[in-house]
């Protein structure tokens, strides 16, 4: 699979290390990466606020702040009106572009002298602070001064862009230490920061951009990815047009188990999923209590219950051996019904999909899948962190490693949920991440159609290690269709109408901005 440059993801190490060693092979000196990178600023600046304008950059004492020097003398040759805020010089080269600077007559005052009527002078504001240096929490002026600056941003108009990484967040892992900076947009050079797409990385970088600076391939060269983004080339290359001569049988039949009474939204809402993405035959297996609910609320369902929690039921065995996959969890709850099928699935030598409240049963027994069995988990980072046995906010410490140890404890494909949502496989150290989402998507339900998508890209025989990737991309880009008609009030069940257009890519349906 051919990964384009703007998909490769490294850690902030490996930037460090290997973008000198790039830019020498292309005769580039670090100078000139510095020019590079003000000029990729001043072309977002350009982008987003045209002349006259009012511009405040603040320079930190590193290279990062001397990305902001050499940015503040382009800016102000290209008409802007500049002045900087900022810390002394650390390095040679922050001190030679701060000096040009000066001797342009450039207007200068100290971090400490930032104060609100400093920052309502400027319609833009860039923060050229810390950057990717940032190795431990922010000592106190960067701390006052990155509060300040959000709590201005939160009540003005005045547009925040970041060089490099937002003052304040781990550039490894996207967590604020303690705080972060709240920008509108974020200028990142050379290569995508594992950091910055996962996370809590949206709420600080804003529009996320990528200036290789010139060297991103011979950078690419040097240094192997340990993360890459997925696109939607991988939704065409799976699911191409269908055989005029094909039959529901050629399409798959998913089991969905779940829809305690109280829960059978959960079951109905997996199931429509299902169906809107290509399903052959999608069965629901449910509770007695909620058979009428569930036949009603979609007829194409086909439904079966259980009323009983014996382990050899017959009726259960039958399904089982018509299924092409089980999709575990939806409105299961944990009580003496859920707890019995959930034992009888875990030994199942299938392809097994659990979510919600399987995964809670999953963290109590700690079962590993049977020798030819296939497992998918999909946690959200509760139920991760049950999984692992720590807190939720653990997990969003490092969600690379979490999701990694997940993948190699469980033996099984995990998608951990979440803005940036993550992918891995056991065994394996390139891990994928999911850029489409929106908001809209954090509402109870989200996660029901996400694991019916995954159960409808299993029984349509999309190659196991991809499944996840596709679903992941679905789910999110249907979010964020849906999510055009605003944010807020977005239901679970809007995003099924976007995904018949998202699975059929080789095809040309209704406007997707069209009412269904």
């Amino acid at each position: 699979m051919a990964l384009s440059t703007s998909q490769l993801i490294y850690r902030t190490e490996q930037v460090r290390e290997g973008e000198q060693d790039a830019a020498a092979s292309q005769d580039i000196s670090e100078k000139q990466l510095m020019q590079r990178a003000a000029q990729a600023c001043l072309e977002h600046i350009r982008q987003v606020q045209q002349l006259p304008a009012r511009l405040l950059i603040l320079c930190g004492p590193g290279n990062n702040g001397g990305d902001g020097w050499v940015l503040a003398r382009l800016a102000q040759d290209a008409g802007y009106e500049v002045q900087v805020a900022a810390a002394e010089p650390s390095s040679d080269l922050t001190q030679q572009a701060c000096e040009v600077w000066r001797e342009q007559g450039g207007k200068v005052t100290s971090l400490d002298q930032v104060s609100e009527s400093i920052l309502s002078n400027a319609e833009v504001i860039v923060d050229a602070l810390l950057g990717t240096g940032l190795s431990r929490e922010l000592s106190d002026i960067y701390l006052q001064l990155t509060e300040l600056l959000n709590d201005f941003s939160a009540n003005h108009r005045s547009y925040v862009l970041s060089v490099d990484c937002p003052t304040g967040l781990n550039s490894d892992t996207g967590q604020p230490m303690p705080v972060a900076v709240k920008a509108h947009g974020t200028v990142t050079m050379v290569a995508l920061k594992t950091g910055l797409v996962t996370g809590q990385a949206r709420t600080y970088c804003g529009e996320l951009k990528l200036a290789d600076l010139g060297i991103g391939e011979a950078f690419r060269r040097r240094q192997r990815a340990c993360a890459y983004s997925i696109n939607d080339r991988r939704v065409s290359e799976h699911l191409r047009c269908r055989e005029a001569s094909s039959h529901k049988g050629d399409h798959g039949h998913v089991l969905i188990v779940g829809g305690y009474p109280g829960l059978s939204g959960a079951a109905i809402m997996a199931g429509q999923a299902a169906l809107r993405c290509g399903t052959g035959k999608v069965t629901v297996l449910t509770h007695p209590q909620s058979h009428a609910i569930v036949a009603s609320a979609q007829p194409e369902l086909m439904v079966h219950t259980l009323d009983g929690v014996t382990a050899d039921d017959s009726n259960l065995d039958n399904l089982l051996s018509a299924a092409d996959v089980v999709v575990l969890g939806p409105g299961l709850g944990q009580h003496e019904w859920g707890q019995s099928l959930f034992n009888q699935l875990i030994v199942w030598e299938g392809c097994l999909v659990m979510d919600a409240d399987a995964l809670n049963l999953l963290a109590l027994s700690k079962h590993k899948p049977p020798a030819a069995a296939s497992w998918l988990l999909t946690p959200h980072p509760g139920e991760a962190g049950r999984l692992l046995g720590c807190r939720a906010t653990e997990i969003e410490q490092d969600r690379y490693a979490a999701v990694r140890k997940l993948a190699d404890e469980f033996n099984a494909q995990v998608l951990l949920k979440g803005a940036g949502s993550l992918i891995a496989a056991p065994g394996d150290s390139m891990i994928q991440v999911c850029r489409q989402g929106s908001p809209a998507l954090a509402t109870g339900g989200s996660g029901d159609v996400l694991s019916g998508i995954i159960g409808a890209l299993l029984a349509q025989r999309v190659p196991l290690d991809e499944v996840l990737a596709i679903a992941a991309w679905l789910h999110g880009s249907a979010g964020e269709l849906a999510a055009k008609q605003g944010e807020r009030g977005t239901l679970p069940t809007d995003l099924t109408y976007f995904l018949r257009r998202l699975v059929n890519p080789h095809q040309q349906l209704t406007s997707l901005t069209d009412n269904a």
